[in-house]
């Protein structure tokens, strides 16, 4: 354990109500077998976090009039089977309520690739569309397809355009093994270094919406810091602020009771405490929050699933590293 984290590294930043000084932390090492010191260039599996920059992507093309976000989608990527799925629009997929399951096991079972992703298309409805929240790898997936439909351009280039106007300049699919941070040691894999952790993404063998992104605790923080200053990015305006209230006003609320936004999480307490907060967590350890009002944001990445998941929760962990992002201050001027 790191800091109280299961797992071999712990990178952190924080800043805390007012938004001024930042609080940065460095620990650990990028695996159990190598004692080299964790730095501030080592690449983190960011997992889930690779929904938010998808998400961000998604919006951009919106903003541009490429996409529209409330047409059915079924003209551009067939997405789901089922009597409704011809009305599953692309904020039903960014918002978890198409009715799609949230993962699809065909990799289990040895499907990879194109027949793969087929597969997570054509993935059943289990709720007609807009009924309820449901959170799903395979909308992720689905919104990755239509945004390289639409635009011509694969999703890596989408995210790295999204990427150079952040200032996030790690952040990349193909990590450098030595670079990268450990993440399990599973049988038919043995030791994942250098690798995505996630099984689904891992078997479709290229970039997808919902997860296999790698990148620094700057690259994350810079993500956190444009959703707070209203969609402007280290270099350029990555997002209007209209974009910016869609990620944070929640639309749907899930059984556990946080709120859904466009691709963020509102008020989720299991992870936030009672920080009023958006953000999103990663399965391997990855997270970070923004408290618009404060000014305060938090990121934490470690890799809790190393060398197991088994009774890895850092739930209580995030909880008292985000609990300092909170308090009602006020508000900076942000730039416009």
């Amino acid at each position: 354990m790191v800091n109280g984290a299961p797992g071999s590294a712990w990178a952190s930043l924080r800043v805390a109500a007012g938004g001024a000084d930042e609080e940065r932390m460095l620990a650990g090492t990028p695996s159990a077998q190598d004692d080299t010191p964790l730095l501030a260039d080592h690449l983190f599996d960011l997992a889930s976090l690779t929904k938010v920059f998808t998400t961000v992507v998604a919006l951009r093309l919106v903003e541009q009039g490429i996409v529209v976000l409330d047409a059915p989608v079924e003209d551009l990527v067939a997405v789901g089977t089922g009597a409704e799925a011809a009305r599953i629009t692309l904020r039903h997929l960014l918002t978890h309520t198409a009715g799609l399951p949230p993962e699809c096991a065909l990799w289990r079972d040895g499907v990879t690739g194109e027949s793969l992703r087929d597969g997570v298309l054509r993935s059943e409805l289990r709720t007609p569309p807009g009924a309820a929240h449901a959170y799903s790898d395979v909308g992720f997936i689905a919104v990755g397809e239509i945004l390289e439909r639409v635009s011509g351009r694969s999703l890596e280039s989408l995210v790295g355009d999204v990427a150079t106007e952040l200032g996030a300049d790690a952040l990349t699919w193909h990590p450098d093994p030595e670079r990268a941070v450990a993440t399990e040691e599973q049988p038919h894999r043995g030791l994942i270094r250098g690798q995505v952790h996630d099984e689904l993404a891992h078997a479709l063998g290229r970039p997808a919406g919902h997860a296999g992104l790698f990148g620094t605790l700057d690259d994350v923080a810079a993500l956190a810091r444009m959703i707070r200053d209203d969609g402007v990015g280290a270099r350029s305006r990555v997002l209007s602020p209209g974009s910016i209230r869609l990620m944070s006003a929640p639309v749907a609320r899930a059984e556990t009771g946080y709120g859904q936004a466009v691709g963020l999480r509102v008020r989720d307490q299991a992870w936030m405490g009672d920080t009023d907060a958006v953000g999103h967590t990663g399965f391997t350890g990855t997270c970070f929050a923004v408290c618009p009002e404060s000014g305060g944001f938090g990121v934490l990445l470690v890799n809790r699933v190393h060398p197991t998941r088994v009774d890895t929760d850092v739930s209580a962990i995030r909880r008292e590293f985000l609990h300092p992002i909170a308090g009602r201050v006020d508000a900076p001027t942000r730039p416009r």
